[in-house]
């Protein structure tokens, strides 16, 4: 078992773990690098409004509302799965929380994440399409997840 992976129950964060790292996308960084090399490019000139890749806009479009039970986990029970609109899971929850995401392939969780409200934060980076994991938040929340 990886060093940042743990065996867990579904069952509430606590505080103190994870490694509180902010995280982009590979589709969320490429964004900022256009549009970056764009204003360099423009002088002064911002880019406009809708400058978001299409990847990104695919992904977070297709981006589904979720809400934790007691055990402040999404789905309460079962498993969600990652689809072809996105190569990470992102959570966008209503408050700030500890989030990981646990793989049913393994049985392990990724090490946490600090998400902050409503703004996307990367729960799990390069995820194969058609994996089976749920969400583990730090508290109860609720929010959208594109994955």
């Amino acid at each position: 078992m990886h060093a940042s992976q743990s065996r867990i129950t579904r069952t509430p964060i606590d505080d103190q773990e994870g490694d509180n790292v902010h995280a982009l996308s590979r589709t969320a960084r490429l964004g900022a690098t256009v549009a970056l090399a764009v204003g360099g490019l423009a002088g002064v000139a911002a880019a406009p409004a809708d400058a978001t890749p299409a990847a990104v806009r695919s992904c977070y479009g297709n981006a589904i509302s979720y809400e934790t039970a007691d055990s402040a986990a999404w789905p309460g029970s079962g498993y969600a799965r990652t689809t072809t609109s996105c190569t990470d899971i992102n959570v966008r929850p209503d408050r700030e929380v500890i989030v990981r995401v646990c793989f049913k392939a393994t049985g392990t969780c990724n090490a946490g994440r600090i998400a902050a409200p409503n703004t996307w934060t990367v729960a799990a980076s390069n995820v194969r399409d058609g994996a089976e994991y749920w969400l583990q938040f730090s508290e109860y929340n609720k929010g959208k997840v594109a994955h």
